[in-house]
């Protein structure tokens, strides 16, 4: 093994020693980067193209929600790397939901309002989930039936009526985020909250509410009513 080869083993050691030391909030953004390009490119030194990938998206978060194809321009990522480093925010977003799952129970209504402000606050684009909850008022599952802007388009209906079948859920909320704008219901909130519950009165289930979290709170479609306020 080349010393250049030791020297690079050596640095990912001592970082990856500090990491689990210091966590990652506590190691600099450059570093940070680093640690998780060590996952993508397995062999040899990643801190230039750490350095180029700070310079062109200006931060961790900002470079794992970039799209793969802006990634893969840059200097040393391919486009089988820049779909690895892409992929790393569905890693952090399974993570964080499974624990907010956990976390709050739907028997208080604060609780509903927290949850949805946990889950849709900082999403940078439109989202649309179902989620189904036990009798307990837990969590039991959920699926993000859209993932971009949101349209009657690409809302399809079926597939409601499919995870209604599936999961067979004590009570359903749908919940979508206007990332720009207020949490008041557009045409296409209102007709796909029309439509959902059409279904779920067939099927005798409780479609509990369509919630909306926009910039200024967490509102309730079906009672016309704010959950709290940012």
């Amino acid at each position: 093994m080349t010393a250049n080869k030791c020297a690079h083993n050596g640095h990912r050691k001592r970082l990856l020693e500090t990491v689990l030391k210091v966590g990652l909030d506590n190691v600099s953004e450059i570093q940070a980067i680093e640690y998780v390009l060590t996952y993508i490119f397995p062999r040899g030194d990643v801190n230039e193209i750490a350095h180029r990938l700070l310079d062109k998206f200006g931060s961790l978060s900002s470079i794992i929600n970039a799209d793969f194809k802006q990634l893969s321009t840059v200097r040393g990522i391919g486009e089988k790397s820049a779909k690895k480093l892409h992929a790393f925010a569905f890693v952090f977003d399974f993570f964080a939901e499974d624990l907010l799952d956990r976390k709050y129970s739907f028997e208080y209504r604060g609780n509903i309002g927290d949850y949805f402000e946990e889950l849709l606050k900082f999403r940078s684009s439109e989202v649309l989930y179902i989620i189904a909850v036990d009798p307990a008022g837990r969590v039991k599952i959920k699926l993000r039936l859209v993932n971009g802007t949101l349209s009657l388009k690409n809302f399809d209906l079926r597939q409601v009526a499919k995870f209604i079948m599936a999961f067979k859920p004590a009570y359903l909320f749908l919940a979508h985020n206007h990332p720009t704008s207020n949490s008041k219901p557009s045409a296409i909130d209102l007709e796909i909250f029309k439509q959902t519950r059409e279904l779920c009165l067939d099927l005798n289930l409780p479609l509990v509410d369509y919630v909306i979290v926009g910039f200024d709170g967490v509102y309730s479609l079906a009672n016309d009513w704010f959950y709290c306020k940012f």
